[in-house]
Order: structure tokens, then C-alpha cells, then sequence
């Protein structure tokens, strides 16, 4: 009984402790800021109004969002969202905000103070469930902070990686070594295979450090893994162009083609752009190669899809394996 009395007292006490340190509503008043970088992305601004936390969420005029957790397309100016309905409970700050150019567009968060920084947890009400869809991280800041207005076109910022435009000199060294081993006049793929797979070790630790940021380091890491080997290789490949990508980097569609293709064919599968060749002596003539690009599922993707990637069209390709083939 005794040990039954202290483990009630026990958490009894850890319930007020908890009590105790909750927030209070006038901790949730003042000026947030949200930040990718040095570019603010959201302001929030909020004050009591008797019982009720009144305010706005300062946003872009138009942006795009993926889980909150990478953003683009941010244009237009700069629009106030009012803060049309607040509830303190339990130490949390439950806001609902509506779209000022769209009284039918609302979104609800759940708000979470610990001394200088905040988390806004935006939640999809669905019937009686909420479901949690990401989190905005904020810190207090200065009535007269600004949201920025010079974000760069037909990019992607990342929340867990702002330094976009920092690039790696030690990526650039792989890639350039890369590059050197194979533009020789007489290769030796012996070593270039061996030193290919030191150049992916290097890179696979360059990514786990976090340590690639700009779009042209994850082109570069991309080159690195499509000379690998394995279908592990060119798949990890695909995914560091389609970074590259997203961070501005128009050139590395194209390798964001090639590195799938090459996983299509590794895999068993048919290419569906049409950037890998291959050879096999021919049974006439077995210094002759005759070149191909089968298996190639060529009637799955149009030619102005191609174009888009920066791959040639379907007849340009049957010229460059006329002319391989035209090579003695």
C-alpha cells in the first residue's frame, strides 16, 4: 500500500512540475520570424486582445510548399494572413489563419514556446482527427523585421540545409578528377575502375556529413555515381540529379535522364530515353561494332519530353548510331 501511496504521489508531483513550467500566454506575445538562410520566409506577429491572442502570419503572396519542408515559387510581394480564431490549452497556442486574398482557404496550427524559439505545427483537421503535416520553426525577433522578396526563380529552399549557395571545393576536386581520368587518349579502366571506386567512397561521405549544398555539388556527386557499378549506384545516382535539380541547376535534368536509364537497364528493364549505347562485336566482322540502344522502349516517352531533358529526339538518335556504326 505504501508503494502504491508514493507512486500516486510520485506522479502527482511530476504532473505539477510539468504545471508549473507550462507556458503562459503572454509568452506567445511579440514577433516571430522564419527563416531559410538569412531570407526571412514568415513573420508572425502576435498580441493579447483581452482573453484572446490576436495577430498575422506575414507570407509571400504565392508560394509552394512540400510538407514545410522544402519551399519555391515565392513571388508576388508580401501578403498579411489574419489570425482569425486562438484557444490556449494546456500550454499550447491552437491558431487558425486565413489566406487574405481567399476567405475560404484556412490552415490550423498548434504553437509551442521554449524561451526564444517557437514551433508551428500545422495540423489537417479531418473530421475529429487532427493530423499533424509538418512543423515551422520560429525564433523571436525585432517588430521591424521584414519578409524577403528575393528569392530566385525555378529553385527549391530546404529548411534542413539554407546554405544553397555554398558550394563544395572538395565535391568540385572529385568530380574534376572524375572528369581528367577520363578524357586520357589511351584509359586504362583497370585503374579507373579502382580509382572510380574511391571517388564514390569519398562522396558517399561527403553526403553523410552534409556537407554537399549547392545544385552544382549534387550534379557533380550525381556524375560520380552513375560510373559506378551496381544497380545501388546509379539509383543513388537518379536522386542526387533530381536534388540538383530542384536547387536551381538547370544542366542536370539531363544526367537525371541518363542515371535512370542506366538504372532501367541494370535492372533488366528497358531505357525509356534513350541515353545509353552499347556494342557488341559483330558476327561478320568481330573487329566491327555494331552499336544499339536496346532494349529501349522508345514509344513511352515523345520527343518534346525529351527535348525538355535535354535528350536528342528519336531521329537525332538514329544518326548518331548510323555514324558509330559508320566508324571502322
Amino acid at each position: 500500500m505504501n508503494k502504491i501511496r508514493f507512486a500516486v504521489l510520485s506522479a502527482l508531483c511530476m504532473l505539477m512540475s510539468g504545471l508549473a513550467h507550462a507556458a503562459e500566454p503572454t509568452q506567445f506575445v511579440g514577433t516571430w520570424d522564419m527563416a531559410i538562410g538569412h531570407r526571412n520566409l514568415f513573420i508572425l506577429t502576435l498580441k493579447l486582445a483581452g482573453d484572446q491572442i490576436q495577430g498575422d502570419l506575414e507570407c509571400p503572396k504565392e508560394f509552394s510548399s512540400e510538407h514545410n519542408l522544402i519551399f519555391a515559387n515565392m513571388r508576388g510581394g508580401v501578403r498579411h494572413d489574419p489570425v482569425i480564431k486562438s484557444q490556449f490549452v494546456n500550454g499550447k497556442l491552437h491558431l487558425t489563419v486565413r489566406n487574405a486574398d481567399d476567405p475560404t482557404d484556412t490552415d490550423d496550427y498548434v504553437m509551442t514556446v521554449e524561451g526564444s524559439k517557437a514551433e508551428l505545427e500545422a495540423i489537417d483537421i479531418l473530421g475529429p482527427v487532427s493530423i499533424p503535416t509538418g512543423s515551422l520553426h520560429f525564433e523571436r525577433t525585432s517588430s521591424e523585421a521584414k519578409i524577403a522578396t528575393d528569392w530566385e526563380p525555378n529553385r527549391t529552399y530546404s529548411v534542413t540545409d539554407p546554405d544553397t549557395d555554398q558550394v563544395s571545393a572538395e565535391m568540385k576536386a572529385i568530380y574534376d578528377e572524375d572528369q581528367r581520368v577520363r578524357s586520357v587518349q589511351s584509359i586504362n579502366w583497370d585503374v579507373v575502375n579502382q580509382s572510380d571506386a574511391q571517388r564514390r567512397e569519398a562522396t558517399h561521405k561527403l553526403l553523410a556529413m552534409g556537407a554537399l549544398h549547392s545544385g552544382k555539388d549534387y550534379e557533380e556527386a550525381s556524375f560520380i555515381f552513375q560510373h559506378g557499378h551496381t544497380a545501388d549506384d546509379y539509383l543513388l545516382a537518379h536522386t542526387l540529379a533530381m536534388v540538383a535539380a530542384s536547387k536551381g541547376d538547370p544542366t542536370a535534368i539531363w544526367i537525371a535522364a541518363a542515371t535512370l536509364d542506366r538504372y532501367l537497364q541494370m535492372i533488366g528493364q528497358k531505357q525509356i530515353y534513350g541515353t545509353q549505347f552499347s556494342s557488341t562485336p559483330s558476327k561478320e566482322n568481330p573487329k566491327q561494332l555494331q552499336w544499339t540502344r536496346e532494349p529501349y522502349a522508345k514509344d513511352l516517352v515523345s520527343d518534346p519530353l525529351r527535348n525538355a531533358l535535354g535528350v536528342p529526339s528519336l531521329a537525332i538518335q538514329t544518326q548518331q548510331i548510323d555514324t558509330l556504326q559508320s566508324i571502322r
